[in-house]
């Protein structure tokens, strides 16, 4: 991640985002939902749309995909659905846009941070796509 950008959404998640449950404001929780995504994949290597990643990162990835600009919203939709597992460098980069993208909305957008938030990020969870199918049932002996 650029330094940049993490030093821009470190700051607005402090201001923003509580220690537990959903932010009070839309900002917040769209910080909250990037910052979800982030730590998914530098804490534990979670792609959007990719194994465990559907369950992790996907309804993040929805709720910021509904409140965030197109152009946004078109790379996210891209991670989920149609790049398949990415590569390390370039999963990163795609991780930098969309967090450029999000914190463009902000800017535009700063009277998010005291509107009041009634959703959760993880209301926009889809049970019948958040699932890790990657890892393959076997039968006993």
């Amino acid at each position: 991640m650029r330094e940049d950008l993490k030093v821009r959404i470190n700051e607005k998640f402090e201001r923003l985002v509580p220690a537990t449950g959903k932010a009070d404001t839309v900002a917040g929780e769209i910080v909250r939902a990037m910052c979800r995504i982030g730590y998914r994949w530098y804490n534990d290597g979670d792609q959007i749309g990719q194994g465990y990643g559907k369950e992790t990162c996907n309804p993040a990835a929805r709720f910021l995909g509904a409140k965030v600009d197109d152009a946004t919203a078109r790379l996210l939709w891209k991670l989920m659905y149609d790049y398949g597992f990415l590569p390390d460098d370039l999963y990163e980069e795609k991780l930098d846009e969309v967090l450029t993208g999000v914190l463009g909305f902000l800017d535009e957008h700063p009277e998010l941070e005291t509107t009041p938030n009634t959703e959760d990020m993880f209301d926009y969870e889809n049970p019948d796509e958040d699932v890790d199918d990657s890892e393959e049932e076997y039968e006993d002996w």
